[in-house]
């Protein structure tokens, strides 16, 4: 004989839910991807480097967290990539521009 007294499995009643607590959001929605946005922000800020680590990281979460923000952090991404070849080039362009000039005569 059990000493435990046999009682029902607890299910709360979804009807009977305090006014106060918010409804929970439905099955359909998706959330957004936070990091996805932040990549784009950042690679309109041509703030290269992080655009393209959060565009990365906001792909891989969008994916496994089956959220919204798939093509911000695709646009990020490729902002952040833009904007380092370009800075890239720049310095390689400013480097040949300056060696480029007169050079002093050379004596032995």
């Amino acid at each position: 004989m059990s000493s435990q007294p046999a009682y029902a499995p607890y299910s709360p009643d979804p009807a009977a839910a305090p006014a106060s607590h918010p409804a929970a959001p439905t099955a359909g929605r998706r959330t957004l991807n936070l990091p996805a946005l932040f990549a784009l922000i950042t690679g309109v800020l041509l703030i290269s480097p992080v655009a393209i680590v959060l565009g990365h990281i906001g792909i891989v979460q969008a994916r496994r967290r089956r959220q919204s923000g798939m093509i911000l952090a695709v646009l990020g991404l490729v902002l952040g990539y833009v904007g380092l070849i370009a800075t890239v080039a720049a310095l390689v362009a400013l480097v040949v521009y300056v060696n480029s000039g007169p050079t002093p005569p050379t004596t032995f």
